[in-house]
């Protein structure tokens, strides 16, 4: 570790132990800027997955209410000592040992104290380094601002300010926005880097895959999109819809509806 004055706890969310966790907690130890402590909040609710867990991190668990994701951030930052924390998916891996401390030096070169990282998207091939980017109030789009796919922040602030349950997805985004609402000058850092790699196995399945992108488009219109902006989101959705099925895609098309539907549906 470069920065005597930087430490971190790694927040992971699971309920399994899986070759995918365990590349993501290897990476973990093997970065320059290592974690202090792995938490992981074990919603298994299985006593031998408990024990499995423990040989990668200090178990925390969830509890026996039904899974919620903000529930499981929030269980697991009560436990963080350190000042930062970051929460990761048990499917992201960063993949070069530099991934956290190239984000940190950004974040810091910017006085920002929350950043996040993506992985590189389909449509930048090729490249090999990180792109950053600096989100303030004014760049916020809804969909910029925080992942808890990989996102660092102050462990203070998400004490003081933990993540609504109520919201059911895209609960890192609503969390940005009111970060923002309460800090007008702060800068959030977001790194686009193409060593990171996000694997969970939805991805691969066009059904669930559809299903998670209208929860969380639901969860941004009725938590996050400004209230001026709904009327030309769903306009935008059911000229979508109707093109996707024109071009033959039955399951985009169905997603775009569903997401209009969700949103009237209270």
């Amino acid at each position: 570790m470069t920065d005597p004055d930087f430490a971190y706890t790694a927040l992971i969310r699971t309920n399994r132990v899986d070759h995918n966790l365990g590349e993501v907690v290897t990476a973990l130890r093997a970065q320059t800027m290592p974690p202090a402590e792995i938490l992981l909040v074990d919603s298994s609710g299985q006593e031998d997955v408990t024990r499995a867990l423990s040989a990668f991190g200090r178990v925390v668990p969830y509890g026996d209410r039904d899974f919620n994701y903000s529930r499981a951030v929030n269980v697991g930052m009560a436990e963080v000592k350190t000042p930062y924390a970051l929460v990761i998916s048990s499917h992201t891996v960063p993949a070069r040992r530099d991934l956290i401390e190239t984000g940190w030096s950004a974040a810091r070169d910017a006085a920002a104290s929350v950043l996040y990282w993506s992985p590189l998207p389909d449509a930048l091939p090729g490249r090999d380094n990180a792109i950053i980017n600096r989100i303030t109030v004014r760049s916020f789009t809804g969909k910029n601002g925080f992942s808890n796919s990989m996102g660092m922040l102050p462990t203070d602030q998400a004490i003081a300010h933990p993540f609504r349950e109520e919201v059911p997805a895209s609960e890192d985004q609503e969390w940005a926005k009111r970060y923002f609402e309460r800090n007008r000058d702060a800068v959030i850092i977001g790194v686009t880097d193409p060593d990171l790699f996000y694997r969970n196995p939805v991805i691969a399945d066009e059904k669930k895959r559809a299903d998670k992108y209208v929860l969380e488009e639901v969860s941004y219109l009725r938590h996050i999109a400004a209230p001026r902006k709904i009327p030309v989101e769903v306009a935008a959705r059911l000229a979508r819809s109707a093109l996707a099925l024109v071009r033959g895609r039955r399951v985009r098309a169905a997603a775009h509806a569903r997401i209009v539907i969700g949103y009237f549906r209270r």
